[in-house]
This record gives C-alpha cells, structure tokens and sequence, in this order.
C-alpha cells in the first residue's frame, strides 16, 4: 500500500521508500524511515498537499511524493472489536512501556485476542486475561 493511499485517521508503518535522488534524501530527511509510524491527517481543500503526523512532527506532502514511500497499513488496538484476534505490529512508547506490555504477553509478532473492548479492555494473551487501559490501547498497534 502507498502513503497516498491512507485516509484521515488511519496509521501506517513505513516499509520502504522508492525512488531516487533528490527526493528519495528529502523524504528521509523527513523523517520518512523504515519503521516509522505515520498518521494521515488531513488534505487540503482540493486534495493536495497532504499533512502527515510522523514522530510528533507535522510534513505536508504532494500525492505524487506520498506515493514513493511503501507503507503496511495498522490500526490501534482500542479500534478493534470484540472477540477479534490480532498481532501486534508496533508498541508505541518508552522502555518502560514496552517491558510491562512486554510482560503482560503483548508485544510485537505475538497474537491477542480482544475479548472485551471497553471499560477496561480486555485482552487474552499468552500469559492469560490482561485489562488494559485506552490509554495503553491507543499505543499499540496490531494488524
């Protein structure tokens, strides 16, 4: 999938950027990296540019320029459904953050299922039944 591709709202994962030259070092320069997570945030009045919030930062990009940067689409755990299995992709945040998803059973490659989404949600892992916040929850990312 391109980075053109994406609506507002919806989060990628930068998996490579294609082309060449000038434009291949201003888009790494960017901050458009392989690993990245990137949001798409909204479009101009007639579709182009485009913003783009990636490491905290905001980019705007031309459609033609988003198109060379290859992206997986994710979404954020608190979107998905009840009874729903997912992997997890990417954990957004610190070292700390990442070791106690890390033990709870929630980190990358590994499957959850979401047995309940709201209030806490909950989540069943390799290590048994998790509640998680929607803070947490908007911080890791499955497909």
């Amino acid at each position: 999938m391109r980075l053109s591709e994406l609506k507002p709202g919806e989060y990628g994962i930068v998996k490579e950027i294609h082309g060449s030259g000038v434009l291949h070092r201003r888009l790494l320069s960017m901050g458009l990296l392989p690993g990245s997570v990137i949001r798409m945030v909204r479009a101009a009045p007639f579709g182009d540019p485009v913003e783009y919030e990636i490491r905290g930062f905001f980019i705007s990009l031309r459609k033609n320029e988003a198109s060379y940067v290859e992206i997986d689409k994710i979404v954020p755990l608190y979107l998905i459904p009840d009874n729903t299995e997912v992997r997890v992709v990417f954990i957004d945040g610190g070292v700390g953050f990442i070791k106690n998803m890390s033990a709870m059973g929630i980190s990358p490659g590994k499957s959850i299922k979401v047995i309940k989404r709201c209030c806490p949600m909950q989540v069943l892992t390799d290590a048994g039944m998790q509640n998680i916040g929607r803070g947490m929850a908007f911080r890791v990312f499955v497909r």
